[in-house]
């Protein structure tokens, strides 16, 4: 089974928020597309990753595990409360 994101209800191109569901591996960091390149998104304790100026929301995401395996995804638009199928797991550690 892959990964698979779910943007919060509420998010937009203006302001969203990420969260990362069925990761094998802990996530240690989220990054989205953003016009200047890959910007990092801070977590929140609810576990979602916020784009306060929506720079990325609906762009690439990019998860990187605490043991330094990155996954890329591609076509993960902003739709709130729907699960988002990602294209790979992190591998078993």
């Amino acid at each position: 089974m892959s990964t698979s994101y779910r943007y919060k209800e509420g998010s937009s191109q203006w302001w969203c928020g990420i969260q990362v569901r069925n990761h094998r591996n802990p996530v240690a960091k989220l990054e989205v597309r953003a016009a200047s390149g890959w910007l990092t998104l801070p977590r929140y304790e609810y576990n979602y990753f916020i784009s306060a100026s929506g720079a990325g929301c609906g762009s690439d995401i990019r998860i990187t595990d605490i043991y330094g395996q990155a996954l890329v995804d591609t076509g993960v638009s902003i739709r709130d409360r729907v699960d988002q199928p990602g294209k790979a797991q992190f591998a078993r550690r």
